[in-house]
């Protein structure tokens, strides 16, 4: 009950808190810029502890982004829309035989054909945390989408004890995308060989970010 009062507060107060986090994003210094209008229907794969670092880079950029159907990503589904993302409710995992409902998986496919680029965390929504997930190697076959590893690199932060370790960043410390390289998904690809091929890129991003070489 005190949960769901909670949960409850927080979307009442969604207003103030994006308006906040969104000062909060300006003063970010970016070290470089991505063309996310040079893209067209990419899919962005990242770790989910780093959502809130993608969505200060991403503000107002039309990005169409997968949130889960749980409770609390009716929060999320709120601050995105008002950071100037677009949301599909629901899971990369879910058109796949035996996962439930299509309409999550069906709906990106058609954004991805319209030239939407997705941006999608693989090891949400519950974890286990640094674990790619292959639904989103699923959609790069079915649609032919290219998948780009992205992660971000803070010189300030500190991360949550949460699952999925979510990194803040501080008020007005410098950072960095971070792009791996791109995966395409061939028909005659072994759905898993590409699991493990981004795990490992989006690891090794992940250890560029902390300060290590790879």
């Amino acid at each position: 009950m005190i949960r769901k009062l909670r949960r409850e507060l927080v979307i009442l107060l969604l207003p103030f808190i994006s308006l906040l986090l969104r000062l909060w994003a300006r003063t970010i210094r970016w070290q470089n810029r991505y063309d996310f209008e040079k893209d067209k229907g990419k899919i962005y794969a990242l770790w989910h502890g780093y959502a809130l670092a993608l969505a200060f880079f991403g503000l107002d950029r039309g990005i169409v982004v997968l949130v889960s159907r749980f409770r609390d990503g009716d929060i999320a589904d709120g601050l995105l829309k008002r950071f100037g993302f677009e949301t599909v409710r629901g899971s990369a995992e879910e058109g796949r035989e035996g996962k439930g409902g299509r309409s999550a998986l069906l709906k990106l496919m058609e954004l991805l054909k319209e030239g939407k680029n997705v941006a999608i965390t693989v090891d949400g929504p519950k974890g286990p945390p640094f674990k790619a997930k292959d639904g989103v190697i699923f959609l790069a076959q079915k649609t032919g989408a290219v998948i780009l590893p992205v992660c971000v690199k803070f010189e300030k932060f500190f991360r949550l004890n949460t699952w999925d370790r979510l990194v803040i960043p501080y008020p007005f410390t410098k950072a960095q995308l971070l792009v791996g390289k791109e995966i395409k998904v061939d028909p005659e690809d072994a759905l898993e060989d590409k699991r493990r091929e981004l795990e490992e890129e989006l690891l090794t991003l992940e250890r560029r970010s902390l300060g290590n070489p790879g």
